[in-house]
């Protein structure tokens, strides 16, 4: 491998490419989400990190002092893994805790062999496509993406709920998913929710009557433990 890391490219395996990739994937990545899908104990995490951190394939950032450094690719690092329809992803307190939540997940999910598109992948397949073929259509006329894609014929969404939305907001959202699961757009879809969000997505699956479409079930306790707590 050769490039403007100089030797430091020349450490980097092929391994450490395809965990690139989920890296730049998810787009801002904990370093114990990296870990859990590499399956790799905290050492050899530390190595890899090192040997793409030097090459300069992904920035390390610690944002708050209570949690665990984020890695993100760079523009080369997403050039490097062929990802080149992915865009560098931007780092905020504001969003770390569902991105962090997310990319646990994700690693849960496909280190049980299941097949994921992220919310990334998705934003740049329908703006590669020009059309929002896998989002869904809220009143208003505006749209609505899920976190995670697992792929299938037809596809199922995967939705991460941390937080209580407004009734009237949630209500939208989910008679939407009804809707695209009756219509054959989706096979199901799937809450992930906190214990916070999970009473609350539960009733506007009632109030909505989806409860054949939309499946709903608390995060992998896991998935919690290692998501950054900002208080």
């Amino acid at each position: 491998m050769e490039g403007s890391g100089g030797e430091a490219w020349s450490r980097v395996s092929a391994r450490d490419v395809e965990v690139l990739e989920f890296v730049a994937r998810f787009g801002v990545v904990p370093r114990s989400a990296m870990a859990s899908w590499a399956g790799t104990a905290r050492s050899m995490t530390l190595r890899r990190e090192r040997r793409l951190r030097e090459a300069g394939l992904v920035e390390v950032r610690k944002l708050w002092p209570a949690t665990e450094p984020v890695l993100t690719a760079t523009r080369d690092g997403l050039a490097v893994c062929g990802r080149d329809d992915l865009r560098v992803a931007l780092v905020s307190l504001t969003t770390l805790r569902h991105f962090s939540v997310a990319a646990h997940l994700a690693a849960d999910l496909e280190s049980s062999g299941e097949q994921l598109l992220s919310e990334r992948e998705l934003l740049a397949h329908e703006r590669a496509m020009g059309e929002r073929d896998l989002s869904v259509r809220l009143p208003g006329a505006s749209h609505h993406r899920p976190d995670l894609i697992a792929l299938g014929e037809p596809p199922t969404a995967i939705e991460v709920e941390l937080s209580p939305k407004g009734s009237a907001r949630l209500d939208q959202i989910v008679a939407a998913w009804k809707a695209a699961v009756e219509k054959r757009r989706f096979a199901r879809v799937r809450y992930c929710c906190s214990v916070e969000a999970l009473p609350y997505v539960k009733r506007s699956v009632d109030r909505t009557e989806a409860g054949g479409q939309v499946e709903v079930g608390l995060l992998p306790q896991e998935c919690l433990n290692a998501a950054p707590q900002l208080v």
